[in-house]
C-alpha cells in the first residue's frame, strides 16, 4: 500500500511595523496552527518601527526556526518613520509603494521556493482557530480569506467596489459579517489575512508591484492587488463558516501607539467572550501589566463563588485593563430560603412590583441586593470616598478606562453633587431623561432594569 501525500508547502508572509502589543498573540497563533511546521517557510520583515516588534521577532524566530522549513528574515532599524508621515498609524504613498514592494518580495520568494501557498496574514489579524490554514486549503480557491471578527462591523473584505475603486455599501455585506448567510462567497475585494494557491495555472500573472499598466484607482496597497486579481480573471473568496479568528480595527491616521493598544486590548477583551480565546507565545516574554484603583478608594468584583468561569474571565480582562479589583463573594440568592431572609431582616416594601416585568422581587435579585447592601457598609463604615462596584457579567466597552478617568475628571471639574453614577444599564424610558450640564455622557437616570 502506498504511503499518503505529504500537505502542501506553505510560505506564511509576515510583515510587521509598531506592533509589539498584539505580536505575542499573533506569533501565539501561528505556533498552534495545526500544521506540520517542517512545510512552512516563514518569511519575516519588519521596518521603521518605534517600539521593540524587531526584538520580540528576533526573540521568538530564534526559538521557532528550528521547527520551520525555512526562515527569511528581513529586519531594517533605520528611519523609524516615513517621509511626509504624520504619525505611526498614517498611511502616506510611501507607506504604501513600500509595503506592496515587501509583499512582491514574500510572493518572488514563494514562487522561487515551488511553495504550493502563501498566507499573507497582518499581525494584528490573530488566527485563534488552529485549523485556519487546513480549512482554507480545503476550500480550492485561487484567493480566499478567512471572515474575521472586529469589535463593530468592520471585517478584511468588501462585498461592493465603486468604478473608482472605492468601498461600495451592499445589501449582502450584513448578512456575511453577521453570519446570517454562512458558506464561501465570491467578493471583490479581500486583505489583511489571504491564502493564495500557487499551483493555479492563472496566479502568474498576480502583483502586489508593480501596479498593472491599466490601474487608475487608489494607491492602495489592497486595492492594487484587487485590481491585479480581476485583471488576471482571478475572482476573490471570503469564508465564513467558522470563527477564524480577531482582527483590530484600522487606526485613525492621527491614532498614537497607544490608542493601537488599547483598541487591541478590546478585541482581546471580546475573544474572551465569544472565542476561541487568544494566547500569547510561549517563546515572547510578556512584561506585568501595572494596575491600579483609577483614584477610586477601591474597586469591586461581585463573583458567586460557583461561577469560576465569570470570575476567571473578569480577572483576565481586568488585569488587561490595568485596573486592581478586590474580589467579593456575592450573597447566593438561590441558597436561601424564607427563614434566612426574615433573620437577615429583609422585607419587601408593601404593594411592590417590578415596573418592568411586574412581578416582584426573586431570591437571586434578594441575594444580589444583598452583596450590594454588605459592600456599601464596609464603604461607608471604612468612610471612602468613592469606590466602582462591577459585576462579574460584564462586557467592557472599547476605551473603558480611558472613558472612566475622563468622566470622573469632569464630574470633579464641575463639583458635580452625585450619589451614584450607573456606568452600565438597560434604559427603559430614554427619552425622558435630562442631559446633566457640562458633564458628556451623563444623564439624570430615570427607572433602569439593570445597572452597573
Amino acid at each position: 500500500e502506498e504511503s499518503k501525500m505529504q500537505p502542501p508547502t506553505v510560505v506564511i508572509a509576515l510583515l510587521a511595523r509598531n506592533a509589539a502589543h498584539s505580536l505575542p498573540y499573533y506569533l501565539g497563533a501561528l505556533e498552534r496552527l495545526n500544521y506540520p511546521k517542517e512545510r512552512i517557510s516563514v518569511w519575516a520583515a519588519t521596518d521603521h518601527n518605534s517600539d521593540n516588534t524587531t526584538a520580540i521577532l528576533k526573540e521568538w524566530l530564534t526559538v521557532m526556526q528550528k521547527y520551520y522549513h525555512y526562515v527569511e528574515w528581513r529586519p531594517m532599524d533605520k528611519p523609524t518613520s516615513y517621509a511626509g508621515e504624520l504619525g505611526p498609524k498614517h498611511w502616506p504613498n510611501s507607506r504604501y509603494e513600500y509595503v506592496m514592494k515587501l509583499k512582491q518580495a514574500a510572493l518572488n520568494f514563494a514562487r522561487k521556493r515551488w511553495a504550493d501557498y502563501i498566507l499573507y496574514a497582518d499581525t494584528d489579524n490573530i488566527l485563534t482557530n488552529p485549523d485556519t490554514l487546513n480549512l482554507l486549503i480545503a476550500e480550492n480557491k485561487s484567493v480566499v480569506a478567512p471572515m474575521l471578527d472586529s469589535q463593530g462591523a468592520y471585517s478584511n473584505f468588501w462585498c461592493g467596489i465603486t468604478p473608482q475603486g472605492y468601498y461600495r455599501r451592499t445589501a449582502e455585506y450584513f448578512p456575511t459579517r453577521y453570519r446570517h448567510r454562512v458558506g464561501c462567497f465570491p467578493v471583490p475585494m479581500v486583505h489583511s489575512t489571504l491564502l493564495l494557491d500557487l499551483r493555479k495555472e492563472g496566479m502568474k500573472k498576480l502583483a502586489f508591484y508593480p501596479p498593472h499598466e491599466d490601474y487608475s484607482w487608489p494607491y492602495d496597497d489592497i486595492i492594487v492587488f484587487a485590481f491585479s486579481c480581476r485583471a488576471a480573471a482571478i475572482q476573490m473568496y471570503v469564508c465564513n463558516k467558522e470563527r477564524y479568528g480577531y482582527l483590530n480595527v484600522p487606526a485613525k491616521p492621527h491614532f498614537s501607539l497607544e490608542d493601537d493598544r488599547l483598541n487591541f486590548v478590546h478585541v482581546h477583551l471580546e475573544s474572551m467572550i465569544d472565542g476561541p480565546p487568544m494566547y500569547p507565545s510561549r517563546f515572547v516574554h510578556m512584561f506585568p501589566k501595572q494596575r491600579d484603583l483609577m483614584g477610586f478608594d477601591e474597586i469591586y468584583l461581585i463573583n458567586l463563588r460557583r461561577r469560576t468561569d465569570r470570575r476567571d474571565r473578569m480577572l483576565f480582562s481586568l488585569n488587561e485593563l490595568e485596573i486592581d479589583v478586590k474580589v467579593v463573594d456575592a450573597v447566593d440568592g438561590n441558597a436561601l430560603n424564607s427563614s434566612d431572609i426574615k433573620i437577615l431582616g429583609v422585607d419587601l416594601l408593601p404593594g411592590y412590583y417590578d415596573p418592568f416585568s411586574g412581578r416582584t422581587l426573586t431570591k437571586g435579585e434578594v441575594g444580589c441586593f444583598l452583596s450590594h447592601y454588605h459592600i456599601w457598609k464596609e464603604i461607608v463604615d471604612t468612610q471612602m470616598d468613592k469606590a466602582l462596584i462591577f459585576e462579574d457579567d460584564v462586557r467592557f466597552e472599547a476605551n473603558f478606562k480611558r472613558r472612566v478617568l475622563m468622566l470622573m475628571e469632569e464630574v470633579e471639574l464641575v463639583e458635580l453633587d452625585w450619589d451614584i453614577i450607573y456606568l452600565g444599564r438597560k434604559q427603559v424610558n430614554p427619552g425622558k431623561e435630562a442631559a446633566v450640564e457640562n458633564v458628556q455622557n451623563l444623564v439624570v437616570a430615570d427607572y433602569s432594569y439593570w445597572t452597573l
